[in-house]
C-alpha cells in the first residue's frame, strides 16, 4: 500500500509550480560591488608598498605613476624598490660624496640597477629597455635640500626622470 501511495502522489509532486525569487535586492548589491569595484581599479599597473614612517603630502593631480624604480625616503630610511639602502643609525661616517650633493649608498644600489635592466632588456627582447624613470615616495616633512640631493643622486646614475608619488584627493 505504502508504494502504491508514492507513485501516485509522484504526479502530484512534480506538478508544483516553479518558486519566484525577487532578484531586486541581489542586483543591489551588485550594483554596489560594481561600483566599488571601479572606484579602486588603478590602471596605472604601478603597485607601491609604503613602508611605515612616510606620511605622503596631498595632491590634486590626475596623472598616474609610470613602471619604474621605486626610490622611497622617511626621515631615517632610504629604500630602493624593498631594498633598505640606507639606514640612519646604522651609516658609515662617509656617506656624501662631490661636495656633499651625492648619497654614495643611493647612488651605488641605483648604478647596479641600471646595469641589470640594461642587461635583462639586452637578453629578453620583450623586456621593456632602460626609462631613466624614478617613481619618489617621500615623506612630507623633509627638507627639500635632502630631496634635492636624492634628485641630484638619481640624475648621477642615470635616472633622470622623477614621479613624486603623492596621496590623491580621493584617497584622503
Amino acid at each position: 500500500m505504502a508504494r502504491t501511495r508514492s507513485i501516485r502522489n509522484r504526479k502530484k509532486r512534480s506538478k508544483k509550480e516553479p518558486i519566484e525569487i525577487d532578484i531586486t535586492s541581489l542586483l543591489d548589491i551588485l550594483v554596489i560591488l560594481l561600483i566599488f569595484l571601479l572606484r579602486s581599479y588603478n590602471s596605472s599597473g604601478v603597485t607601491l608598498t609604503i613602508p611605515k614612517g612616510i606620511e605622503l603630502p596631498l595632491s590634486s593631480s590626475a596623472t598616474y605613476n609610470k613602471a619604474g624604480v621605486m626610490i622611497q625616503v622617511s626621515k631615517d630610511k632610504i629604500w630602493v624598490d624593498t631594498e633598505v639602502v640606507l639606514d640612519v643609525e646604522n651609516a658609515p661616517k662617509h656617506i656624501y660624496d662631490e661636495g656633499g650633493r651625492r648619497i654614495i649608498p643611493l647612488y651605488n644600489v641605483l648604478v647596479k640597477k641600471k646595469e641589470k635592466i640594461k642587461a635583462i632588456a639586452k637578453q629578453v627582447p620583450q623586456a621593456q629597455n632602460f626609462s631613466g624613470m624614478t617613481n619618489l615616495i617621500v615623506d612630507k616633512s623633509l627638507k627639500y635640500s635632502y630631496i634635492k640631493k636624492i634628485m641630484y643622486t638619481c640624475a648621477a646614475a642615470g635616472f633622470k626622470e622623477y614621479k613624486f608619488v603623492v596621496m590623491g584627493e580621493e584617497q584622503y
